[in-house]
């Protein structure tokens, strides 16, 4: 229980603290941002376990026996976790293509727009060139003489998408 009093206090702090960047500062990429800021939050997790498991007697554990190293590892695990759903919530909100035509929509006069009126807020050269640029930028791919080509780490994550894909049997869905 100390660990996971442990993870929701410090993964709590972790999240003010993300927001504030975004809100008022501007580090980029943010991918960096999250995983940087989090690493610094993980010994934050550890004062938050030495803390509760002194001050709250219920809550406090041998850290020399099995029941004890099982409470940290837990708490560490959750922590992971929860690193795994923020990350995932904050690109869908902030990269999520059709969230952000879901917003646009919502913004308009009679919360309505035709396709001509969606494309002139995303343009399909503008999407096409937002992803290239960050597969670009993230080291993913390369453009050499007009022909875009996978980095090594391209086709690493290519291919470990393409196992997961397998694995979910998710190729079976697309046409």
């Amino acid at each position: 229980m100390t660990g996971i009093m442990a993870v929701l206090t410090s993964f709590t702090l972790y999240v003010l603290s993300h927001w504030a960047i975004c809100r008022w500062g501007n580090w980029r990429p943010h991918s960096r941002a999250i995983n940087v800021l989090w690493l610094c939050f993980v010994p934050v997790y550890g004062l938050m376990f030495y803390l509760w498991n002194r001050s709250v007697s219920s809550l406090s554990v041998d850290l020399h026996s099995p029941d004890g190293i099982v409470n940290v590892l837990n708490g560490l695990l959750l922590d992971v976790l929860l690193l795994m759903g923020y990350t995932y919530f904050f690109f869908l909100i902030e990269r999520g293509l059709s969230l952000r035509v879901m917003i646009e929509i919502g913004r308009s006069p009679q919360a309505k727009l035709t396709i001509p009126e969606i494309q002139q807020v995303y343009p399909y050269d503008y999407i096409l060139e937002k992803r290239l640029g960050q597969m670009f930028k993230m080291g993913y791919a390369v453009e050499e003489n007009g022909v875009i080509r996978n980095t090594e780490k391209g086709h690493k994550l290519a291919a470990a998408n393409r196992c997961v894909r397998k694995i979910l049997r998710l190729e079976q869905m697309m046409p």
